[in-house]
């Protein structure tokens, strides 16, 4: 995302906007992709948040950061087991993207995650701010079938990973709450210090 910072451009895309001028054309489904825009190669869920690379531009007041990272994965891999310091979990219900005026096949799915405080044993002992929704296309989708006719594709899917934390203090809602593209609010009550203590108590220092 160099080229962006570096540019003084913001990247908020919702996620149909990042499914259909992204995810799409990386995939060789038509149209044109912008590169340097996205991070690419990350293993974002083997990865604790903070050491993922965020755009200074990306950045606002109160913790809030968000970033974009796609990689080309194995179909099917899963959340790694959790482990001391901390794991993604997943939550709420998976949502399909159809492609289309009226389309009745969907192009692309996105789930939600968590990140987790854990002790040694997998346990879970805190939320945090941190979260993730992950965009995959739908690979056993006929366009992409059509693009992909040989035999390695199906078992690679196409991912971008969108990670935020979220800020101290929630922001107003928009006047606008009706709009089709909003996947769901989320209630929390935050401590200021809580991401530090956990950080230092699973890291031991």
């Amino acid at each position: 995302m160099a080229n962006l910072a570096a540019a003084g451009c913001v990247f908020q895309p919702t996620g149909r906007e990042l499914i259909g001028h992204y995810l799409i054309p990386r995939a060789g489904l038509g149209g044109v992709f912008f590169p340097g825009i996205i991070e690419e190669g990350v293993d974002v869920l083997s990865l604790r948040p903070r050491a993922l690379s965020f755009p200074e531009n990306h950045r606002r007041d109160y913790g809030e950061v968000w970033g974009f990272f796609f990689a080309a994965k194995p179909a099917g891999e899963t959340c790694p087991t959790p482990d001391a310091g901390g794991c993604w979990e997943q939550y709420g219900q998976e949502k399909a993207y159809y492609g289309g005026e009226g389309g009745r096949e969907a192009v692309a799915f996105r789930r939600r995650f968590a990140y987790r405080y854990t002790c040694r044993d997998g346990e879970v002992i805190s939320q945090t701010r941190w979260r993730m929704k992950e965009y995959r296309l739908n690979r056993n989708a006929a366009a992409f079938r059509r693009a992909h006719p040989g035999p390695v594709p199906p078992d690679v899917v196409f991912v971008v990973h969108k990670v935020y934390r979220k800020p101290l203090i929630p922001p107003p809602p928009p006047p606008d709450s009706s709009s089709s593209e909003d996947e769901g609010s989320e209630s929390y009550i935050v401590y200021p210090q809580l991401d530090e203590i956990m950080r230092r108590l699973t890291m031991g220092n």
